[in-house]
């Protein structure tokens, strides 16, 4: 039995034996082939490059746009995380008017409402005041119902709310339904997801797509900078550019929360004073007024507050980012995925994009200080210096307009006399005084609060009493204001004088004012910096 079980034993060890021997041959043959691949794939890079590098199109098929709208359906699905394939949702094109230029890897909502505002917030705004003009005059013709606040012995509070309410939901309803039209390229409806074909035509061609852009919009967040195919993106522009006027749009994702947030606070603030009743035998009830106001206008502006100091502090990591940007640090997918998709080996892009880079700018190093030199003057200039434009100004404090223009349509149409001693035109006066004197003055104070105190502390109860702190400087301005208005409207010694000419002196006011906060704000920018 001995040699019999060591005679098998002997055979077993010999299959063993061609059992490693065939294992090691098939590894020896996969390490070979996968060698041969990777050998290949790198005498394809510098061909690769050179044709990105020309700027030209794979076919003419290939160049394609979306409206912009399209971008926003069903919730924003193109912005969101979804898998499917949009290419449907474009069409053959010429030219492109906008390229969108944003990284899949930051907050997302952020993305999509920056995007809403930049496109739909004009819209919106002139159909929201044309709303609360034409309910203002229904109200004034005695078409549409009053809101009693209150009475003092015979006489009735009937007040008009419509232009606040109807302005308000008209602007909210345009800015989420507007279907923008402008022509513009975003990859995951522009460029094929599921055909590998198209999707790589696609992405050969992306830098003849930049080079028919009539703009390039960059929707910065901190992951932007850090992604190699966004600076690939923002290299091609620029070289495609390099002899005509740039158009290059840089938008943090946070300026459409910003934006949103201060249109919000200036319409809770309006509310009180609006709707709170007015009966002045009850004190309590004008209390409750004022106190409305101040409490929707403290909440409101905290929020605000936080939202403006964190977009300064972004924008401090984006300049941080900009000084030390680099093709070397920047994250690629195909990095990431170990140069496989598929199961298949894949060329580097890093590889490809840096050697386009080379042929275009020179040599990587002219590149990164182009960005360090042209994208931080834009930086300082449009993001940092201009955080809101007057036009936007106006259409985020919107409401405070509207809450007058009810103002004046109740004493139109409760207070017989002549427009001369009724306060219809009055308050118009002191209403456009507020709203195009006064706020953007209180928006220069905002932005310059918010600058200097934009660093967040370590601890959060002290970034919440830093935050509080913030939002009480801006009660000095409100009071000043406020008072103003109180003593102009109240001190004795100014009741023999028509209401136009007292609407008139607060007008002055609010000029006077504006022009010598500008010069403090100047003089403290100037100190700081």
């Amino acid at each position: 039995m001995q040699p019999n079980k060591g005679s098998g034993t002997s055979a077993e060890c010999e299959e063993c034996e061609e059992c490693e021997e065939d294992e090691g041959a098939e590894a020896e043959d996969d390490v070979g082939g996968e060698l041969a691949e990777i050998e290949l794939l790198e005498q394809m890079i510098p061909k690769l490059a050179e044709t990105i590098a020309q700027m030209g199109l794979t076919d003419s098929e290939i160049l394609r746009v979306t409206p912009a709208f399209q971008a926003f359906r069903q919730c924003a699905l193109a912005l969101r995380s979804y898998h499917g394939d949009l290419y449907s949702k474009s069409e053959k094109s010429t030219k492109i008017s906008t390229f969108w230029s944003h990284s899949w890897h930051g907050k997302k909502w952020r993305k999509i409402i920056t995007l809403i505002v930049f496109y739909n917030g004009q819209a919106a705004a002139v159909l929201g005041m044309f709303c609360a003009v034409v309910m203002m005059v229904l109200f004034c013709f005695d078409l549409l119902p009053a809101l009693n606040r209150g009475s003092t012995g015979e006489i009735q509070f009937g007040f008009s709310c419509w232009s606040l309410w109807s302005g308000f939901f008209a602007t909210s309803l345009v800015i989420i339904f507007w279907q923008p039209q402008s022509r513009v390229f975003l990859d995951r409806i522009c460029i094929s997801q599921m055909d590998h074909e198209l999707k790589t035509r696609g992405i050969i061609s992306l830098a003849g797509m930049l080079k028919q852009s009539d703009s390039m919009l960059i929707l910065w967040d901190p992951t932007w900078t850090e992604r190699l195919w966004c600076l690939f993106e923002l290299a091609a522009f620029l070289q495609s550019k390099k002899d005509q006027k740039k158009q290059l749009l840089i938008r943090p994702t946070l300026s459409g929360p910003l934006h949103i947030s201060f249109f919000l606070v200036s319409f809770a603030g309006m509310i009180p004073i609006n709707m709170v009743p007015m009966d002045v035998s009850e004190p309590i009830l004008m209390l409750a007024n004022a106190g409305g106001v101040v409490l929707c206008a403290s909440v409101a502006s905290y929020v605000a507050m936080s939202t403006l100091r964190s977009y300064f502090r972004d924008l401090d990591t984006m300049k941080q980012q900009l000084l030390r940007v680099s093709f070397d640090t920047s994250r690629a997918s195909c990095c990431d995925d170990g140069h496989r998709r598929g199961g298949r080996r894949t060329p580097c892009d890093r590889k490809i994009l840096k050697e386009c880079v080379k042929q275009w700018f020179g040599s990587q190093e002219t590149f990164e200080h182009t960005l360090r030199s042209e994208i931080l003057e834009i930086l300082m200039r449009d993001l940092a210096k201009r955080v809101f434009t007057t036009k936007s100004t106006l259409a985020m404090f919107m409401p405070i307009i509207w809450a007058f223009m009810d103002h004046a349509a109740s004493e139109e149409r409760f207070y017989p006399g002549q427009f001369w001693v009724k306060w219809t035109g009055a308050a118009m006066l002191e209403g456009l005084s507020i709203w195009l004197l006064f706020m953007p003055i209180l928006k220069d104070v905002l932005v310059l609060v918010g600058e200097v105190t934009r660093v967040r502390p370590k601890s959060l109860l002290m970034e919440v009493i830093k935050n509080s702190l913030a939002s009480m400087t801006l009660l000095l301005p409100l009071m000043i204001v406020m008072g103003t208005y109180v003593g102009l409207t109240f001190i004795p010694a100014l009741y023999d004088f028509p209401p136009l000419v007292r609407s008139g002196i607060f007008f002055a006011c609010m000029l006077l004012y504006s022009t010598l906060t500008r010069c403090i704000a100047a003089g403290i920018r100037a100190f700081s910096s």
